[in-house]
């Protein structure tokens, strides 16, 4: 027979063998609570991160308005769903973009934070329904703004300006004051100078023909000079027909970097009154120098001076010649609005 005493010594083993395996339980238990915390608190939960968390870009110091975000700039972390803000951006889309505005380190970027350039403080947003629309033109599209004399001389207002909306026979633009000042120039010379056109023409393919950077006539000039000098000792030692023949190539070849790097250029001059009132801006005089230099009273002169010798010289035909643009105006509007009233 087992005696008391062993069978308390096999309770007391019992015990202490218990009370082991739940202290090492419990420090298992602890240990991996612990670790299970910690990897949450410092984003390494791979489970955790993926159901309860989005990826966001944030920036690894303060940056400036007008500051250009490169790659070294930028961090991923992750956010809990719950906060993460509309809109954010990733890592690739945002390197090259400027800041709007002064935004701090750590905050999640999103896309009205940051653009391709920072609009200029005198920019603003113009509706316009005093100029002709062609009949099919949809937001988006880029036009130059233009005015036609009677005597049939056309010039450029506005160049490469993209329609921001459109309402009915109303559309805006994105304008700088000078820009203003010549819309304005160029609206009461429509009005003064009966059978003027003041219309928008459409560009046929936005994408090739608007110039992207200020900067593409320098990059396709180095471009050039890199093809060239990997040619050079072969074009030096050639004689006058090869030399004509290689340089026939690369205008062949490169016949449309002219295209690429060519900007529409505005020529038409406001009146009298406009130009004096722009050159007394004090905005302008700081911001706008290229746009003043061009200014020129001559110009203007001789804008002036060549409709009124036209229709002095053709008195006979000059009131057919207002009925026919007149008639052509509201033939272009009457097309306008018959689409609209098709769709």
């Amino acid at each position: 027979m087992i005696g008391m005493s062993q069978i308390k010594k096999k309770m007391i083993q019992g015990i202490v063998i218990g009370a082991s395996a739940g202290i090492v339980l419990a420090i298992a238990v602890g240990v991996f609570s612990f670790f299970t915390i910690r990897s949450y608190s410092n984003g390494t939960n791979s489970n955790y991160l993926k159901k309860y968390t989005t990826p966001v870009v944030v920036l690894k110091r303060d940056i400036v308005q007008g500051e250009v975000i490169t790659s070294d700039m930028i961090d991923t972390v992750n956010v809990n769903n719950s906060t993460v803000p509309t809109g954010t951006v990733s890592a690739g889309s945002i390197v090259g973009l400027t800041a709007k505005y002064n935004i701090a380190a750590k905050v999640p970027i999103t896309e009205n934070m940051v653009s391709s350039e920072v609009v200029a403080a005198d920019v603003r947003d113009v509706e316009i329904n005093t100029v002709l629309m062609p009949s099919d033109l949809v937001e988006g599209d880029t036009v130059d703004v233009r005015i036609m004399f009677p005597n049939g001389t056309d010039y450029i207002v506005l160049a490469q300006k993209t329609i921001d909306k459109i309402y009915d026979t109303t559309f805006w633009l994105k304008l700088s004051e000078d820009e203003i000042e010549l819309l304005n120039s160029s609206i009461v010379d429509s009005f003064l100078n009966s059978g003027s056109k003041l219309y928008a023409l459409r560009y046929t393919d936005s994408d090739s023909q608007v110039k992207s950077s200020e900067d593409i006539e320098s990059e396709t000039k180095g471009y050039l000079e890199t093809v060239i000098e990997k040619d050079w000792e072969k074009i030096v030692d050639m004689d006058a027909t090869e030399g004509a023949n290689k340089l026939y190539e690369y205008i062949y070849k490169y016949k449309n970097f002219a295209n690429a790097s060519t900007k529409t250029t505005q020529n038409y001059q406001p009146n009298t009154y406009v130009m004096t009132a722009m050159k007394s801006n004090q905005y302008l005089l700081k911001n706008a120098t290229s746009e003043l230099a061009r200014l020129n009273a001559e110009t203007r002169s001789t804008i002036e001076s060549g409709i009124k010798n036209y229709q002095s010289q053709n008195s006979g035909s000059y009131e057919n010649i207002v009925t026919g643009a007149q008639q052509s105006i509201i033939t272009q509007q009457t097309q306008r609005e018959n689409l609209l009233e098709d769709k």
